[in-house]
């Protein structure tokens, strides 16, 4: 018989369309969402996941746990990353776990090697690649339409990178998970603070170009060992949001990095709307739409809880009808070695048509509330 709390955490949960499942201290499933879960999970098929080079890959993790834990879960049936977290009782014994199952990722992993998923990245890659060579020579030609005069042929324009732009995120989204899905990272030690300055100066002027004001803090010194093209994907998808879901007549976003004890924040606050109480439970669920806007696909916000799961960090949020706060949560590297540090290589910031520009483009066009 399930305790009140996990009784509680059962209506609490039970309009989620998150993959959840609430079990009690032995593995017994009281209830879930409806995924392919048996009646009783296996200790056996929870494995530590690689968030480092140097995990224990494979490992079967101890359970039970008191503290909140991300592991991989693995079955003839499902392939998937889970949250574990505990659920313990006045005196701090364990009556049970909340799980969150994210498949979709999994099932990644699980084919990433495929000959599809080959041809698929190939595929994406050359139309990323084509889609943003076109997406610059279309402002060239909106330039000399303007000399021109010719305000239609301009419309229509707009309408064709309204299409690409769109094309371009959805590719630079699909790309990023099957990197994950490949565990295909390129960790190193850096200073994250000089990191981060110079994403903020060209998100700056992206930004100012769409009208938005971006403003920001970024403390000194601050010691990451990540993927840094993984990170900047990750604020991004943040700073996207920030502004797609602004109803605000004049946008801000105010960005804030700095150190607490052993680990780094990165805060995103925009001066938003808000997310909605009967959607807040679907921000982290791959292709969830939690807004009322028209966004075709939304698998930002589940690629950012993937970094964070991948590199030891967590994710929260704080929202309201006055702007919403995302926060970052990494671990430091507190002692340094000058001699492993290395800097990132930030080529991707700058080209064409940039990372960044595709992020912004795609917020602003996205910006419809319905």
């Amino acid at each position: 018989m399930e305790s009140n709390k996990l009784k509680i955490l059962i209506n609490l949960f039970s309009t989620s369309s998150e993959k959840k499942v609430i079990v009690d201290a032995d593995l017994n499933v009281l209830w879930s969402t409806g995924i392919s879960i048996p009646k009783k999970l296996n200790r056996s098929d929870f494995f530590y996941d690689s968030n480092y080079e140097n995990s224990d890959i494979g490992l079967v993790v101890e359970l039970p746990t008191k503290s909140e834990k991300i592991f991989k879960y693995e079955t003839n049936q499902l392939v998937c990353s889970v949250s574990v977290l505990p659920v313990l009782d006045d005196s701090q014994k364990l009556e049970g776990y909340v799980m969150t199952f994210y498949s979709f990722l999994g099932e990644i992993e699980k084919n990433i090697n495929s000959p599809f998923a080959v041809v698929l990245k190939k595929l994406l890659r050359n139309l990323r690649n084509t889609a943003s060579e076109i997406v610059f020579n279309t402002g060239l030609i909106d330039q000399r339409l303007e000399d021109l005069e010719e305000y239609d042929l301009i419309e229509k324009n707009s309408k064709i990178n309204k299409v690409l732009n769109n094309a371009l995120a959805s590719c630079a989204n699909f790309e990023e998970a099957l990197i994950y899905g490949a565990n295909d990272f390129n960790i190193i030690l850096s200073n994250a603070s000089d990191f981060i300055t110079d994403l903020m100066h060209f998100v700056e002027h992206s930004a100012r170009k769409a009208g938005v004001k971006v403003t920001y803090k970024i403390y000194s010194d601050i010691y990451l060992k990540l993927d840094y093209s993984r990170f900047m994907v990750a604020v991004m998808n943040l700073i996207s949001n920030a502004i797609k879901y602004n109803l605000s007549e004049n946008k801000e976003i105010f960005v804030e990095f700095k150190k607490l004890d052993d680990y780094a924040y990165l805060t995103v606050i925009d001066n938003g709307i808000g997310i909605s109480n009967d959607k807040a439970y679907k921000v982290f669920e791959p292709f969830s739409n939690v807004n009322i806007s028209g966004a075709r696909e939304s698998l930002g916000l589940s690629l950012v809880k993937k970094f964070v799961d991948k590199f030891g960090g967590a994710i929260t949020y704080q929202t309201d009808i006055s702007g919403t706060r995302f926060i970052l949560k990494l671990p430091c590297v507190n002692d340094v070695d000058i001699n492993e540090v290395n800097v990132p290589n930030t080529d991707y910031f700058k080209g064409t048509y940039s990372p960044i520009d595709i992020y912004i483009a795609k917020a602003i066009i996205n910006e419809d509330i319905d």
